[in-house]
């Protein structure tokens, strides 16, 4: 056994505290081992919350990193990007990146405000709305007409059907245990899951054929369709199949979550001037702004910063297998081992976040944070790829929703959170009261 850092020693025992506490769960092993600390397992894995540490990991040869683990493959298939390592990622990043940034991902702005308006127009006075599964529909709506191209109401629907049941058929337990995986005759959550999954993948594969023999269009889709790589071969149709699902299950899922948790902190009492700031920042904006404007306002941007600050998505995401020794905070990690930036415990750090379970939008205003030390999608070589985006549509349909109506919460227990798949979402969605709708 190599010398790692001390660390707990029942994988169990962690795995049980993951799913009490998913969000806090770091933290008190960071105090108690110190940082870095190793998780038991085969391989062990290594994190660190230590902006040094992260920033070992971080800017190191990107071909120092190989998937930790294929497991995940059974979910988003063998050629997902965040799967690949070496060449093949970056051939692949390379001709998946370009719709993602720049007047390509600004394009869909206008359709990210619509869209939002559209699936809160139903809001009535009085009325209880679960936020997340309201930011899960816009957030499929964006997905299918800007990613799909599919714009037929009939077809977002089946669609959208067919995505969630997919989502929410990865239960914990099939994703964190794979001894689990098994059809057993048709009969089980894993079985359920394959069917679910082969009914989406006949879907998405007649929606790529269709792109292949269609004209140029403007949604993802179609441009990933037609690019090409350096020796112009296009994507294979597994490749934009597995990049498709990888869009909803990173994207979609993601995004909706922290607009829930944005939604559930503003309305805490306790945070009560950050919404009213908020409020007033937005209203300034007069009855219809530009999107541009809109996407603009400071303290927009600082309420989704502390949000995905405050409440991560995962607490220590995208582990990595070391395929040559590393050193990291003291410690030679050989090769073999698996290691991670720990958001759980970097994003809670005292001497960088003061009061650091407070939500304060007012810190990101008053400093910049290094990448190691906000890193909310990831960072390096294999930062999340769809981040502007993701980020982009979090700051147009939080200001959408709060331009247009007033919001309480439905019940003031506090929310710890819950594993939802491979993401810690609201235990309970954040069920809220519709107050009045804003002129």
């Amino acid at each position: 056994m190599p010398n790692l850092p001390p660390g707990p020693s029942s994988k169990l025992g962690t795995l049980i505290r993951y799913l009490r506490d998913p969000i806090g769960c770091m933290v008190p092993l960071a105090q108690r081992y110190g940082d870095p600390f190793s998780f038991p397992g085969d391989p062990p894995l290594v994190c660190t919350g230590d902006p040094a540490g992260i920033k070992a990991i971080y800017t190191a040869e990107p071909d120092t990193f190989a998937p930790l683990s294929g497991d995940l493959s059974v979910f988003l298939g063998q050629r997902s990007l965040i799967l690949l390592g070496g060449a093949e990622h970056r051939r692949l990043r390379r001709l998946t990146m370009p719709p993602f940034h720049g007047a390509r991902m600004r394009a869909y702005g206008e359709a990210m405000c619509r869209l939002a308006e559209q699936r809160a127009a139903d809001f009535r006075r009085d009325q209880q709305v679960t936020v997340h599964e309201v930011a899960q529909q816009i957030s499929l709506d964006i997905i299918l007409q800007a990613a799909f191209g599919v714009s037929e109401p009939a077809r977002m629907a089946e669609l959208s059907r067919l995505l969630l049941d997919l989502i929410d058929g990865i239960s914990p337990l099939i994703a964190l245990f794979p001894s689990l995986r098994r059809e057993l005759g048709g009969v089980g959550p894993f079985a359920a899951f394959l069917r679910r999954q082969r009914r989406l993948h006949e879907h998405l594969d007649a929606l790529i054929t269709a792109a292949r023999a269609a004209g140029p269009r403007d949604d993802i889709l179609s441009l990933l369709v037609h690019a090409r790589d350096e020796e112009g071969q296009p994507m294979t149709d597994e490749e934009l199949r597995d990049q498709l699902i990888l869009l909803v299950v990173a994207g979609h899922e993601t995004t909706a979550i922290s607009i829930a948790w944005a939604l559930y902190a503003l309305h805490r009492p306790e945070n009560a001037a950050a919404l009213e700031r908020l409020r007033a920042e937005l209203a300034a904006l007069g009855r219809d702004p530009e999107v541009e404007a809109l996407d603009r306002q400071p303290y927009l941007e600082a309420v989704c910063q502390e949000t995905l600050r405050r409440y991560p998505l995962a607490p220590a995401p995208g582990p990595r297998k070391l395929l040559r020794p590393l050193e990291l905070m003291g410690y030679t990690l050989p090769a073999g081992v698996g290691v991670a930036a720990a958001i759980g415990v970097a994003h809670f750090r005292e001497d960088v976040y003061p009061e650091p379970l407070c939500f304060q939008p007012e810190r990101f205003l008053e400093r910049k944070f290094t990448p190691f030390e906000f890193l909310p999608f990831g960072g390096g070589a294999r930062r999340c790829l769809g981040a502007a985006m993701a980020f982009y549509e979090m700051r147009l349909v939080l200001g959408t929703i709060l331009r247009r109506y007033r919001l309480r919460l439905a019940s003031l227990r506090p929310d710890p959170g819950k594993v939802r798949a491979a993401n810690v979402g609201p235990a309970h969605g954040v069920r809220m009261i519709v107050e009045e709708r804003l002129a």
